[in-house]
């Protein structure tokens, strides 16, 4: 535990730069991700900020998408209004796996030079501060979501929900246990497997609450495992940067991918 700590420290302070506002992060979360029957309910929220499991309010403007994908695959939006944890109760008719889904609007954010040099954040891309002297500017990408077991867990893996990046169980909810050993991930971006992408993960009550526990990255077929500590819930964040498009390098530099996803390990 302690050197998965100590990697993480290291860890994070190269991520830092990864996001417009650091450790910030948009996660879903539920009141129960594993719900015993068919026709139980759970709430549905969102939590945006640096701790879990609730930080800084939602402001639904921010949002381009959040919805519940059932087991068959439909999709049923949720309700987002103002600004708040966007939490909704969900009757959850039918056994098997929910998946609740949220993404952000791309923003774009500026590193711009004061008077002695020292960087300033600010919102918008490059072509918005004509006359500042510009260090960089990135675009952030941010989607989430949440796992939901409705019934007995299966071995079915869940398939991909189509966000521009995501992680996606390799295997079924009967495997996410303790007794297991590991969770294994493969994180995608847009559609394909992501290599050498950062993860970190902590189980829901780990403290200090804006920290994680465990630390990793993901290997060239975009894989990773995650050994849980304990049962509960668990959140995993995965966080990459690349360099942005020819054609955008006149609005930004970098373009930074985050993705969270939430589930219920059992012992």
């Amino acid at each position: 535990m302690f050197r998965r700590l100590v990697l993480f420290l290291v860890l994070s302070a190269a991520l830092v730069p990864l996001a417009p506002l650091p450790a910030h992060e948009i996660k879903v979360l539920a009141s129960n991700q594993a719900v015993a029957e068919p026709g139980g309910k759970t709430t549905v929220y969102l939590s945006w900020g640096h701790r879990v499991p609730v930080d800084d309010l939602v402001d639904a403007a921010t949002l381009a998408r959040y919805d519940l994908v059932g087991p068959t695959g439909t999709a049923t939006a949720l309700k987002a209004a103002d600004q708040s944890l966007q939490a909704n109760v969900v009757e959850l008719k039918d056994a098997g796996l929910h998946q609740a889904v949220a993404a952000r609007k791309a923003s774009v954010f500026t590193y711009v030079l004061d008077e002695d040099g020292a960087r300033q954040l600010k919102r918008g891309p490059k072509s918005a501060h004509v006359g500042a002297k510009i260090d960089s500017a990135s675009k952030s990408v941010q989607c989430a979501k949440a796992l939901i077991v409705v019934g007995k867990p299966t071995d079915a893996a869940p398939t991909p929900v189509g966000l521009p990046i995501e992680v996606v169980p390799l295997d079924g909810p009967a495997r996410w246990t303790t007794a297991a050993g590991t969770l294994r991930f493969r994180v995608l971006l847009d559609g394909k497997p992501l290599p050498s992408a950062d993860v970190v993960a902590r189980p829901v009550g780990f403290k200090p609450d804006d920290a994680w526990s465990y630390a990793t990255t993901s290997n060239r077929q975009g894989e990773f495992a995650v050994t849980p500590s304990q049962a509960g819930t668990w959140v995993v964040k995965v966080q990459a940067k690349r360099p942005a498009p020819a054609a955008a390098r006149d609005e930004y530099d970098t373009e930074s991918f985050t993705a969270t996803l939430s589930l219920e390990v059992a012992p």
